[in-house]
């Protein structure tokens, strides 16, 4: 994965504070010398805030139709405009949350492929899939009453590397990297078709071994995020689990009391004796389109404000997991690997300096143990959770007022992401084993900012799930990343979940990211760094011109002026890098824009106020019943393969 080179200013992390802010705030040699009151930015806009505005190509090829099968003016005609990020959380509250400083406009391109590039894709296809039996979802699809007659999938099937099949698309079609792609697939009909899935088998459980890529529900008919800005969904792939398509006979799949709109096989489009009229893929296309790749892939929404999470200049983000020990059979430290977490996290965020720290208490002391048999209603008593109306805040408040006994003192620079790890028993997980609750990242209760991490661990798991992978899952969450299947619609103000009308959301799931639900992924994919990376150059450049406009008007404006100058530098680099698609360089230079300067007002102490990025201070007492939120955090739940 991507990181810093030499061009992106990366000064050696061996050298003392003291000499790096001396260098950082000398003055360097200059063509060209601004002067005080009439000083010309390239980059920055003191005391302006500024909305980014990026021009999104989004390109929707189709492989394998027939001409006239689709039409242009449906599908395009459901897409959106603009979209305007939001961070999700605070709307819970009915809370705005910071502006993030973003706004992108779409230009669509539907592009129908040639017979020859079909031929050469499903040779393709043909000839890097394995032959297995048919899945269980599969066979099931043959037992349904009302599918469609004569078609039956058979005994074998084909089987095919999805991650293999993206690069072969990127590679192939000359659709470029400054822009994202949806593929959508038709392999039905031709005399070399082949029933077939998609399947990602090359990430197993880093504790454990266990590989969810080999289980039946976790074969697919989509994917992308891997190696480019692209997503291909595949129609003439499956039946599968994830989309519940191969359920053509009960309107309600997961028992919501709501009508699960599902996106069926291509062969279910017909008339009169199909799941869905030929008319509607077009519509089925653009729902694909706006309501998965585009509102959950390419340009989301953050679930949390990402730049809560971001250290002070020179600072370390710090994930800092406290494993309880509540099960005298297993140790919970067995079952975590800091150093693969670590790597993950400096991957997808290489201009911060990560450290995953790991402290046991073995055993669980008292304290956490009475809020953890609290939280899951093995004790029914009355604690810091009444305050609140909810036994679901007790692990919140308990580590709230008593974070010091668990998290060591860091240095003031860094920011620090407490994890409470329970180790426990099938008893001690109580109710949420059924739920398969794995962990969650939780909020403060007050304003939809985030708090703390949980991670649970119990035998009646089995030898599916441990830490690691649902610890990185969880940090996720806590620096902004939502679910690819959950998310928010900018044009209509909607936050959705994969239910009812939107139940195919699930399908955003088949991608590459630790943040889906089908653990074929322990990492943050391509679409993740795109989005997190375009999230934080805007907050900071943002942060950064509040800074310069404060230096400005500053009496001491004329010591800062040299560090304004090289901010700006900065600044201006990453708006160019923003504009081109480079999105680490553009995170890179904004966060060393927003690090000049934030030094710089320390030292002249300027509106020493203004300094701290986003941070709501966490409530040092119990809040009112009023503080009860309307929505649970993020929980996820266990799914058996």
């Amino acid at each position: 994965m991507p990181r810093p080179s030499r061009d992106r200013c990366v000064l050696p992390r061996n050298l003392p504070l003291a000499v790096l802010a001396a260098a950082l705030l000398a003055t360097p040699a200059a063509a060209n010398e601004l002067h005080h009151g009439r000083d010309r930015f390239e980059g920055l806009k003191p005391g302006e805030f500024v909305t980014h505005e990026l021009k999104i190509p989004v390109r929707v090829v189709l492989i394998g139709f027939d001409e006239g099968a689709v039409d242009p003016g449906t599908l395009l005609g459901l897409l959106p405009a603009t979209y305007k990020p939001v961070v999700r959380y605070p709307q819970f509250y009915g809370l705005s949350g910071r502006d993030l400083g973003l706004e992108y406009e779409f230009a669509y391109t539907l592009v129908h492929k040639r017979r020859a590039f079909a031929d050469r894709f499903f040779a393709r296809l043909a000839a890097i899939g394995r032959e297995g039996p048919r899945t269980v979802y599969q066979t099931l699809y043959n037992g349904q009453l009302n599918k469609l007659p004569g078609v039956e999938v058979p005994e074998t099937v084909l089987y095919i590397d999805g991650p293999s099949v993206e690069r072969w698309l990127e590679k192939n079609d000359a659709g470029g990297d400054d822009q994202y792609t949806i593929y959508f697939v038709n392999w039905y009909g031709r005399d070399d078709f082949r029933f077939h899935l998609y399947t990602k088998t090359d990430e197993p459980d880093p504790d454990n071994g266990f590989n969810f890529g080999l289980a039946d529900s976790r074969k697919a008919i989509a994917w992308g995020g891997t190696s480019g800005r692209s997503w291909f969904y595949d129609f003439s792939a499956g039946p599968e689990w994830n989309g519940s398509n191969w359920n053509v006979d009960d309107p309600d799949v997961d028992g919501d009391a709501l009508a699960d709109y599902r996106i069926p096989v291509i062969w279910e489009y017909a008339f009169p004796l199909g799941y869905r009229l030929p008319q509607l893929l077009s519509f089925d296309m653009g729902l694909l389109v706006r309501f998965v790749a585009i509102d959950l892939l390419f340009t989301p929404s953050p679930l949390y404000d990402p730049l809560v999470t971001a250290p002070e200049p020179f600072g370390r983000k710090i994930a800092h997991v406290t494993m309880f020990e509540d099960n005298p059979a297993q140790k919970g430290t067995e079952l975590i690997d800091p150093a693969f977490a670590r790597g993950k996290l400096e991957s997808f965020q290489p201009y911060y300096r990560w450290r995953v720290n790991l402290s046991d208490r073995d055993p669980i002391d008292d304290g956490a143990k009475k809020a953890l048999d609290i939280f899951t209603f093995n004790n029914v008593v009355d604690d810091c959770w009444t305050a609140f109306g909810d036994p679901f805040a007790q692990l919140f408040c308990y580590f709230d007022e008593n974070r010091a006994s668990y998290v060591p003192p860091y240095r003031s620079r860094d920011y620090v992401a407490p994890v409470f790890a329970f180790n426990t028993t099938d008893a001690g997980i109580g109710a949420y084993l059924l739920l398969g609750l794995l962990g969650y990242a939780d909020d403060n209760w007050v304003d939809g900012t985030q708090s703390f991490v949980f991670a649970f661990g119990a035998p009646g798991y089995g030898p599916f799930y441990a830490f690691t992978s649902t610890t990185l899952h969880e940090l996720g969450h806590h620096i902004g990343l939502s679910h690819p299947h959950d998310g928010y619609d900018s044009e209509l103000g909607v936050d959705y979940a994969a239910a009812g009308f939107l139940y195919f959301a699930w399908a955003g799931g088949e991608s590459d990211t630790v943040m889906h639900y089908l653990g074929l992924s322990n990492g943050f994919g391509r679409h993740n760094r795109d989005n997190m990376r375009r999230w934080e150059t805007a907050g900071y450049l943002n942060r950064a011109n509040a800074l310069a406009g404060d230096l400005v008007a500053s009496p001491e404006a004329r010591k800062a002026r040299a560090t304004l100058r090289r901010a700006d530098a900065y600044a201006a680099k990453a708006g160019r890098a923003l504009k081109r698609w480079d999105y680490l360089d553009a995170a890179t230079n904004a966060r060393w824009a927003y690090s000049l300067l934030a030094e710089a007002a320390k030292e002249l102490g300027v509106s020493s106020a203004r300094l701290s990025l986003a941070r709501t201070p966490l409530p040092n007492a119990p809040l009112p019943k009023t503080g009860c939120r309307p929505r649970q955090a993020p929980e996820e739940q266990q799914v058996a393969p």
